[in-house]
């Protein structure tokens, strides 16, 4: 049961995602709308009446403010408007289905940035200054090094065509996208790709956290009490490491929403990523508008839910 302050501290949150997501879209209407051209001239060859009828029916041919305003009035109804390169192609309906491809690679990615991250980070601080914590901090290090769209670009050549190579087509990694949701390959080897550099920050920052936490008073008193290893590294060292951990999910949310970009295109994901570039590349105005708008209200709604968590990792911390 949330309590009053909670719930007017999630309301402000809540309306402050709105106004930034209200922001970020209007200030990238205006731009795009104020570029030279019509997107239809230089889409295809088509008659001057031709290219009139269609500034007509999208109202490109209004002034700039009349646009605005149509622009705005769907957007607080949930219509983003239609694409102009594929006529009668709602938009809400097509970014939600692709969002959900975006969401599942999400997921997963989290998934390994955070098990894998918290694993290497927590054996490292366990087996402080050994080989275990040189050999977990030195992958680390090379994966934070590395970006996601190489680590993509690596698994593609070596798992989609060396692998295939070698086993004369018997095991390999199949590029492309079987589907809505694809298969379990399909949908594990990109988000890997896009979560490990995540991972080794996790990693770095989980070492140093619950080396310091180990460290602390209450962690001697309780060996002093006769409290169990187990106990002391995942209840007591752990669960207050993980608050400076907390503190970067929200940067590393941004990270992987803007990273999916790359990745979605790499290995072919029918996801947000994939369509952005394509509606770039086709001068698809209004899907680009309503990408830039989701991505926004995506980041905002991700910052809010790693506040959320610090109240759960620590009960100490109210709203």
């Amino acid at each position: 049961m949330l309590s009053r302050r909670a719930a007017v501290y999630l309301a402000q949150r809540l309306i402050l995602v709105l106004l930034t997501t209200l922001v970020v879209s209007s200030a990238v209407f205006i731009g795009i709308h104020l570029l030279p051209g019509s997107p239809f001239v230089t889409t295809q060859r088509r008659s001057p009446q031709t290219v009139a009828m269609l500034n007509r029916v999208y109202h490109l041919n209004l002034p700039l403010v009349q646009q605005y305003r149509i622009f705005l009035t769907g957007l607080l109804h949930g219509n983003l408007g239609q694409s102009l390169i594929y006529r009668g192609e709602e938009i809400t309906p097509l970014l939600v289905r692709e969002a959900t491809v975006s969401a599942e690679i999400g997921a997963v990615a989290v998934l390994f940035t955070v098990i894998i991250g918290g694993a290497l980070g927590t054996v490292a601080a366990l087996r402080q200054n050994s080989w275990v914590d040189y050999l977990a901090t030195s992958t680390a290090v090379v994966g934070y090094s590395v970006p996601n769209f190489v680590t993509a670009s690596v698994f593609v050549i070596v798992l989609g065509v060396w692998l295939y190579n070698l086993t004369g087509g018997a095991a390999y990694y199949a590029i492309g996208w079987q589907g809505v949701y694809g298969t379990l390959p399909q949908v594990a080897i990109p988000a890997f790709a896009l979560g490990f550099p995540f991972a080794s920050i996790v990693a770095r920052l989980t070492r140093a956290s619950l080396v310091e936490a180990l460290h602390q008073d209450y962690i001697r008193t309780a060996r002093a009490k006769g409290v169990s290893r187990r106990a002391i590294v995942l209840r007591h060292g752990l669960r207050n490491a993980l608050i400076p951990v907390l503190s970067i999910m929200g940067t590393l949310a941004l990270g992987l929403i803007t990273g999916s970009v790359v990745v979605e295109n790499i290995f072919g994901i029918p996801g947000l990523g994939h369509q952005f570039i394509t509606s770039i590349t086709n001068h698809d105005y209004n899907i680009v508008i309503a990408v830039f708008t989701l991505f926004a209200a995506l980041v905002g709604l991700a910052n809010l839910t790693v506040d959320i968590l610090y109240t759960v990792v620590d009960p100490r911390i109210r709203f």
